[in-house]
Order: C-alpha cells, then structure tokens, then sequence
C-alpha cells in the first residue's frame, strides 16, 4: 500500500513539475527591444524557417524581411516616433505572434503584438505608457437591459481617488466602432492611461468614463458572452443601424446614475464615439435634446439634411462642445466634412479637426486625448 501511495505522490510531483515545465520562462530573448535612438529591433529565434517576415503599422512597406544568424532571425525599424504601435510576423507564409512578447491586443478576431514608445513627455506614446501618476480604476459592470431582455456589461473607468471621496463626477459616454465591444476603448484605445495622464497634468477634469456594448444584441465581449465559442465579426447592416443603440442609451445612463457618484444634468453629460460609435453619439444627442452638452464624432458623423428638425432642437438646447474630428484620407471625411458645413450654413456652433491618417486607432486614441480636455470646463 505504501509502495502505491508513493507511487501516486511521484507521479503528482512529477505532472506537477511537467505543468510547470510546460508553460516556460519565457524565450530568453528581447524582442521588441527599444534603442537608444528610438529605432526597434525585433528577433525571432527558429533555426528551420526559411524566411521570416514583419508587418507593422509603422512600416512604410507592406512588409519587411528579418536577416537570420545562428538560428536568429532580426531586424531593426528606422527610429519611431512617441506612438502605440502594433506588428506580427510572417514566417513561411503562416502568421505568427512574437513568442517573445506578452503584450497583445485583440481588435474584432486578430490579435497582435503591442509595444509604445514615447520619444518626450507629452507625445502620443507618452499619453498611452502606465507612468508614475496616480491610477484609476477599470471596472466591469453588469445591467439589465429591458430592452434587449438580457443582462449586459459596461467598461467603467473611475478617476483616482473615487473610492475614498464623496465628490460627484461628470460622465462621458465612450462608444466602440463597428466590430468592437465594451473592451475596445479600453484596451486598444487606451483610455485609463489617456485619462490617468491628463488629469495628472490637470488637462482634464476628473470624470466617470463609461464604455458600453453599442451592439445591443450581445450581452457582453465574446470571453464572457452567454454564447459559447462566440466569433466577433464587422458589423451587419442590422447592427449598423442606430436606433437600438438610441433605445438602450436611457437605460445605461439610469443605471450610471444610481449605481456611481455622478454629476447629473447636461453639462454634466458627454457623449463620444469612433466610426459606428461617431454615428452613434450624432444620432443620441440628437434623440435627446437638452440631456448631453458635449458631442463628439470620431471619424463618424450622420447628415444634416436628413435631420434638420431633430438637430434644430439640438442646438438650440445650447450643447458647448459639438466636435467633428476626421483623418484627411479616412473614407468618411465627406460625410464628416459635410456635417460641418451643414452645421456652419445654419450657424450651428460646432468645431472640426482635421488629422493626417485614415480610418485607424492611431487617430482614435488622439481624438479622445483632444476631446477629454476640452469637456467639462
């Protein structure tokens, strides 16, 4: 019997170690690793590939060749500017994650390797790194939709110093884009470390930001979605369309209200969005007159002749901040373009910003930076 049980305890130590074992110390080798004069280099270490290539947004190229030695393969960028930067790599034709690099993100269904630079305080990179400022908290949050007749989950972000105080915050309304869920502002948008920094440096006021699911037919993001195995995708034109988002905004801002210490009332009350979520926050502000006092539409805006009477009623509740902000080769710029000068034709008070860029987060991320500091004030 002795002789069983120890038996039993070798091989449990023995599985035990093997698990151990299995997940590893890591590769042993820095990729990406940062030089001195802001250029990257990253390695691969496989001694059979044939060829080992990198795609990255901050390639010109389509795609870069990694040189090989000794099994290694390597490669080093031209120096980067302060930024969040995303890559992969391509190894015999198959797509592949950096084994040495734990920092990922998902944007819809494809995950790539991260890595932020910042070449000076204050750059785009710098906004997006976790530096030495007094952090605020990420929550999620569960609801009950009459609408969708389902539970349903928010991002929440809460502004240090929220747990220990009884002050009120104001609350901005962050919608995600077409494919997107609650976590895409907040993990690829960065929003806890944008607004950590700003209101560091006193840019921003403190405020409540809430993140929610702007497809109201799912209850959450696919790793804690009802549906197992769920594959999130572009969105349809059914999910396009935003009148069910219009249906559930009351709901999410009654819940806001009377689960966190809030600011209530229009001038307390933003609303913002990229793409599908721009679309989103033109259509709701517009729904409500008199409830949101600041309105921004990141590469996303709706028409203004096809709604004159409801954006009459809008401005004239006297919203302080109508914001319209667009990359100059983004495929929307007419459509937001158009908004502006529709808004200038009938003397609507509004602001247009105008980046370089297209239809990507590197913009996104910048827009929130400018918009955070600009509402509330």
């Amino acid at each position: 019997m002795k002789k069983i049980l120890a038996s039993i305890a070798f091989l449990a130590c023995t599985l035990t170690v093997s698990a151990q074992q299995a997940l590893g110390p890591g590769t042993g080798i820095k990729s990406p690793e940062i030089n001195a004069d802001n250029s990257v280099t990253f390695r691969y270490v496989n001694p059979k590939a044939v060829t080992v290539k990198l795609v990255g947004d901050f390639l010109t190229e389509r795609s870069v060749d990694l040189q090989e030695k000794d099994g290694v393969w390597t490669y080093t960028s031209k120096p980067l500017v302060g930024e969040l930067y995303s890559y992969s790599f391509i190894v015999d034709g198959k797509r592949e994650l950096d084994p040495s690099n734990v920092y990922m993100n998902r944007d819809i269904a494809t995950w790539t390797n991260i890595f932020t630079l910042s070449t000076k305080e204050g750059d785009a990179g710098h906004y997006y790194m976790n530096n030495n400022v007094p952090h605020g908290t990420i929550t999620k949050i569960w609801y009950d939709s009459e609408q969708a007749k389902m539970d349903r989950r928010l991002t929440v972000y809460l502004p240090h110093g929220y747990e220990k105080s009884k002050a009120k915050y104001p609350v901005l309304y962050l919608l995600h884009g077409s494919g997107g869920d609650e976590n895409a502002w907040s993990e690829l948008g960065r929003t806890a470390q944008i607004m950590d920094n700003l209101i560091a440096e006193g840019k921003a006021v403190p405020m409540i930001v809430v993140m929610p699911n702007g497809v109201v037919r799912n209850p959450s993001a696919p790793e804690t979605n009802e549906t197992n195995m769920f594959q999130p995708t572009m969105m349809n034109s059914r999910d396009q369309d935003t009148k069910p988002m219009e249906d559930e905004f009351p709901t999410i801002k009654k819940f806001v209200e009377s689960t966190f210490r809030v600011k209530t009332g229009q001038y307390n009350t933003a609303i913002a969005g990229l793409s599908m979520g721009g679309r989103h926050s033109f259509a709701i502000s517009r729904r409500y007159p008199g409830t949101i006092g600041y309105v921004g539409m990141f590469s996303g805006a709706g028409s203004g002749p096809d709604n004159a009477k409801e954006l009459k009623a809008l401005f004239a509740a006297k919203p302080k901040l109508y914001w319209i902000a667009v990359g100059s080769a983004d495929g929307v710029k007419q459509s937001a373009s158009a908004l502006r000068d529709y808004c200038n034709q009938n003397n609507y008070p509004c602001e247009y910003y105008e980046s370089d860029g297209g239809h990507i987060w590197k913009n996104w991320r910048v827009y929130l930076t400018l918009f955070a500091q600009k509402i509330f004030k």
